[in-house]
C-alpha cells in the first residue's frame, strides 16, 4: 500500500507540474481564488484507494475529524433530490436512484466551506486535480482567456505521459480490485475512516441509496481529446493524447 500512495503522490506531482507548465503558456492563473464555483456544482467521485491515503493525509494535517464530520453530515443529510431509502443497494441501481445520483453529482461538494476554499484540497481526487489542467471545462469555468485563449476555448495541458501514468497506476491497482471500488467522495471518506459507523447507518436505512451506489470511474473524462472524440461520437479508446 505505502508503494501505491507513493506512485499517487507522484501522480499529484505531474498534475502540479502540468498545472505550472500551462499557466506559464496562458500567462495567468488556471484557477480563480475565492471563486469556488466548479465545486458548487459537483460532488466529485474517488477510487478506495485514493480514499485511505486521503485519510492518511487529512489525519497527518489534522483535519481529518472535521472531514469525517462534514461527511456525515452530507450522509445523514436529506437531500430533496434524493429521496430514495432502498436500504443496501443491489449491483445494478434502479433509474430513479440512477436519476438520484446524477442530481446529488450536479450539486455541491459538502467539502467547499464559507471562504470557498476545499478542506481536502491537499487529497483532492485526481479528477478535481484534472479540472482546467488536463481538459478545459469551458461552459462551467468563469476564468478569464489567457495569452492565445478565447472564450469558447480555453488552452489545456499535454497530458500525453501523465494519462500513461494514472493508467498504468490503476492497472497495477488491479492487484488489490478493492482499491479499484468508487463512490461519492464524502461517502468513502467517511466509510474508509469509520467503517463500523457507516455500516450501521446503511443496515438502518439512514442514508438515501444515491449516495451510497458504487459508480464507474471513467478516467476518459479526465483528458481533453477523449471528452473531444466521445462527442463526435468515436470511442475515447482509439484517440491518440498527442494534440
Amino acid at each position: 500500500m505505502l508503494k501505491a500512495f507513493s506512485e499517487l503522490h507522484t501522480i499529484w506531482q505531474g498534475f502540479d507540474w502540468s498545472d505550472k507548465v500551462l499557466e506559464q503558456t496562458i500567462g495567468t492563473s488556471t484557477c480563480i481564488s475565492g471563486c469556488g464555483k466548479c465545486c458548487m456544482i459537483n460532488v466529485p467521485y474517488m477510487r478506495t484507494i485514493e480514499t485511505i491515503n486521503a485519510v492518511s493525509v487529512l489525519m497527518g494535517t489534522g483535519k481529518l475529524k472535521l472531514a469525517v464530520a462534514i461527511a456525515e453530515g452530507w450522509l445523514l443529510e436529506h437531500h430533496k433530490v434524493a429521496s430514495t431509502y432502498e436500504g443496501v443497494p443491489i449491483p445494478m441501481a434502479s433509474p430513479k436512484v440512477h436519476e438520484e445520483w446524477l442530481a446529488l453529482r450536479r450539486s455541491q461538494c459538502p467539502f467547499l466551506d464559507d471562504r470557498k476554499e476545499c478542506l481536502i484540497h491537499q487529497c483532492r481526487p485526481l479528477g478535481c486535480r484534472a479540472y482546467g489542467v488536463t481538459y478545459s471545462p469551458i461552459n462551467e469555468c468563469p476564468r478569464a482567456p489567457g495569452r492565445d485563449e478565447t472564450l469558447t476555448q480555453h488552452k489545456y495541458a499535454d497530458s500525453t505521459q501523465l494519462r500513461n501514468r494514472v493508467n498504468d497506476f490503476w492497472a497495477d491497482c488491479k492487484r488489490k480490485p478493492e482499491w479499484l471500488i468508487s463512490g461519492f467522495t464524502p461517502t468513502l471518506i467517511y466509510r474508509a475512516a469509520e467503517p463500523e459507523k457507516f455500516k450501521k447507518l446503511v443496515l438502518d436505512n439512514r442514508i438515501a441509496s444515491a449516495k451510497i451506489v458504487g459508480v464507474d470511474y471513467e478516467i476518459s473524462l479526465m483528458w481533453q481529446p477523449q471528452l473531444d472524440a466521445l462527442n463526435r461520437g468515436i470511442s475515447p479508446d482509439i484517440v491518440s493524447v498527442m494534440k
